[in-house]
Parts: C-alpha cells; sequence; structure tokens
C-alpha cells in the first residue's frame, strides 16, 4: 500500500510531462488486466485512477502512467 502526505499548499491539479501532460479526467487502460481507468486526482506526484464502474480504484505515481507495459492513455473518443 502506498501513502502520500499531503499538504494544502502542495496539491496539484496537473503534471507536466515534456512527453505527456498528464490531467484529472484522462483515461487510460490496464496493460495487465485491460481495466479502463479515469484519472480521478492528482496531489504531488500520486495518481488516483478509477475503474469506470467506480468498483476499482488505484494510487500510483504519475510517472508509473508513462510505462507502457503498465498503462496505455486512451484518446478521448475511445471508450
Amino acid at each position: 500500500m502506498t501513502t502520500a502526505l499531503i499538504k494544502g499548499d502542495q496539491h496539484s491539479n496537473h503534471h507536466g510531462g515534456a512527453a505527456m501532460k498528464t490531467k484529472e479526467g484522462d483515461k487510460f487502460k490496464n496493460a495487465v488486466d485491460g481495466v479502463e481507468y479515469i484519472l480521478r486526482k492528482i496531489v504531488n506526484r500520486m495518481a488516483l485512477l478509477e475503474s469506470k464502474d467506480g468498483k476499482r480504484q488505484i494510487l500510483t505515481e504519475v510517472d508509473n502512467l508513462r510505462i507502457d507495459s503498465f498503462y496505455q492513455k486512451m484518446e478521448l473518443n475511445e471508450t
């Protein structure tokens, strides 16, 4: 289990990266089990993903979302 300490002034809605801008509302597909997730919240370097059906949540580092072996970012028109 991963735990992040959050201070009020450290909240961020966006994580900037040269290769890919990751923001709340982005959709990702888990490469291991094929489940589609929506990025619900970003705090510091941590990302909270929630499955489309709302039954699963994953807490991971934002940088992990760039690892194609784990997640593929879905285009806005993909469902």
